[in-house]
């Protein structure tokens, strides 16, 4: 696919505090994005103006639109809370058990599943009503897959998602590598873990399926940010990454996870970025083919 270069369309401004999370609805009619101090907002991304804004009383961490439900959005904040709206009304929470911070949330458009990376667990949750959900299934603990000595008492997952009409689930984690599972045998598929001379922390996955109208890839592949010097992407199940794409933090402080995603049908990789500047790669050369500028702010999210 040809690369088109971005252009600025709207500025959203009324968030008073750093946004955290993006995420378009399936259809990409609505955006919604949630702040540090616990404001949801849905936007129309082609008017840019606001459609609703609700408050939570803690910071919002995660979104995901559900699939079966064009209109039921998940929110998952510091607190523990995993609020569903309908409608963009609050109606439920997903009941884990558990009170501590949603990391990641992500719904399999074939089973309705949800699952959810909240404190060092990770979870699924089943529909026990219409709108109901209770947590039904706990994934093993991440030690026997990670290479350390010891696991950091607070890993966590920081990122999810169901391939192959939810067969197999991918989790992303803070400082420990890549799990799948297979969702019908429950068992470990593969397991990247990253291997590099210097502590690195990983997060942030996007998997490419080798679509037989994308050219650019054969195998699936991941892209992952990382906290030292840029962006790698892995081979599934290889711990030695195929290709680096640079992009320093521009100050120590500022070198913090950064979200990251394949676009154009894997074609090219938009990377967050600590100095306002939004890298746009291209996949196979690994040439930054567009800066999107942003004015020196920091970019959580993209």
């Amino acid at each position: 696919m040809k690369f088109q270069p971005f252009v600025l369309e709207h500025t959203l401004e009324n968030h008073t505090s750093s946004v955290n999370t993006l995420a378009f609805a399936p259809t990409g009619n609505y955006l919604a994005s949630g702040s540090n101090n616990g404001s949801l907002i849905i936007w129309d991304p082609m008017t840019g103006l606001m459609k609703n804004h609700i408050i939570f009383h803690n910071p919002i961490l995660s979104l995901a639109w559900d699939l079966q439900h064009l209109k039921h959005l998940y929110i998952g904040c510091e607190d523990g809370t995993l609020a569903l709206l309908d409608n963009f009304e609050p109606c439920h929470s997903v009941l884990t058990g558990i009170k501590s911070s949603v990391f990641a949330v992500s719904i399999d458009e074939y089973s309705g599943s949800v699952a959810i990376c909240i404190g060092p667990e990770v979870h699924l949750a089943k529909e026990i009503a219409p709108v109901r959900y209770a947590s039904s299934r706990l994934f093993p603990s991440l030690h026997k897959f990670s290479a350390k000595q010891e696991v950091d008492k607070h890993v966590h997952g920081q990122v999810l998602t169901f391939t192959e009409r939810g067969a197999k689930l991918i989790i992303a984690y803070l400082y420990h590598g890549i799990v799948c599972w297979d969702m019908n045998i429950s068992q470990c598929l593969w397991h990247i873990n990253p291997i590099h001379g210097h502590q690195i922390m990983y997060v942030n996955i996007s998997l490419v399926m080798p679509w037989a109208c994308c050219p650019f890839f054969g195998p699936q592949r991941v892209v992952l940010s990382n906290l030292s010097e840029g962006v790698d992407v892995y081979l599934v199940g290889q711990s030695h990454p195929e290709l680096h794409l640079k992009h320093h933090p521009i100050l120590e402080e500022r070198n913090v996870p950064l979200q990251v995603a394949f676009i154009f049908e894997g074609s090219a990789i938009i990377s967050g970025s600590s100095d306002g500047k939004v890298p746009v790669w291209a996949a196979t050369s690994g040439e930054c083919i567009q800066l999107l500028e942003h004015g020196g702010r920091f970019l959580l999210a993209v």
